[in-house]
């Protein structure tokens, strides 16, 4: 009789226990992580409107400290920054218009898109030099987020060089952000016939012969700069000078066997798995 009771019990138990593990796995609908438009500046929240329909991004002008700040690894680099005013927001938006949503195809952009971009008034780095600590950044990526750096000009305003510059930091920040969050997996091959264990290239031209370019965007030769090279260095390096650099300006460096094999190995990678024209984004320059 004991034992009939006991069973019984367990059945109870059990059928409740079932009862609750499909509730638990009920999908509960939460409210979005933010509301927009944020109401600050009419015609920007219109284009940041469309901009989150088309990428399923937040573009913010409005944010905590603790949203831009926010990252789960440590950092060995820091950041300062300023919120942005209202009245600036739309001439930056009109700036990534031209440097970033028209360098790629929408589809394309909407997958490696980061789920927060945050617009600043003010975007700082620490470099720890000894002779200058804070210099102003165009953008930096964290987890799943960039901050981008307003311009002190109109767009309209600004010379050819100087949007150039714009985009070339802009799309090497972007470009870094994908490789570093899987966002982008760059080929074995692209590594293969580099040596990561040679030390102080004596010149630029060993240092080509290696296989390692100039890195335009961090102004780094690893013969002058660097004692040894890493591969993170090394990819970083060939994505910012693609997208520094045009087809044309390549001629010179691409004479050296190595760079050539590696150069094309990148461009075709981008180009065939994920959609990414980056002679494109080096070949714009602007008027």
């Amino acid at each position: 009789m004991k034992t009939s009771i006991y069973v019984f019990l367990f059945a109870l138990l059990f059928l409740g226990a079932c009862a609750e593990d499909k509730e638990i796995g009920e999908i509960q609908i939460t409210d979005p992580d933010y509301v927009l438009p944020q109401g600050g500046n009419a015609a920007a929240d219109e284009v940041i409107l469309k901009l989150y329909e088309k990428y399923n991004t937040y573009f913010l002008y409005k944010y905590t400290e603790k949203d831009i700040e926010w990252t789960q690894t440590a950092l060995l680099t820091y950041y300062d920054y300023e919120s942005i005013e209202p009245d600036d927001v739309m001439n930056l938006l009109n700036l990534l218009e031209i440097t970033w949503f028209d360098l790629y195809d929408a589809e394309v952009l909407k997958r490696m898109m980061p789920y927060r971009v945050f617009l600043t008034g003010m975007l700082k780095e620490d470099i720890g030099s000894w002779w200058e600590n804070w210099v102003d950044i165009p953008a930096r990526y964290l987890e799943n987020q960039i901050a981008i750096n307003k311009v002190e000009k109109d767009v309209a305003d600004m010379s050819a060089a100087e949007k150039r510059e714009f985009k070339s930091y802009l799309q090497t920040t972007f470009l870094e952000y994908c490789v570093a969050y899987g966002v982008i997996t760059i080929p074995d091959e692209f590594y293969a016939g580099s040596d990561y264990t040679k030390s102080y290239a004596s010149s630029s031209e060993e240092a080509r012969e290696w296989g390692f370019v100039y890195n335009p965007k961090t102004d780094s030769e690893w013969s002058y700069d660097t004692y040894q090279i890493t591969s993170t260095d090394d990819v970083n390096a060939y994505l910012a000078s693609l997208v520094y650099r045009t087809t044309g300006e390549w001629a010179e460096d691409l004479e050296y066997p190595l760079i050539r094999e590696k150069y094309q190995i990148l461009v075709n990678c981008l180009k065939e798995q994920y959609g990414i024209d980056i002679c494109k984004i080096g070949n714009t320059v602007y008027e």
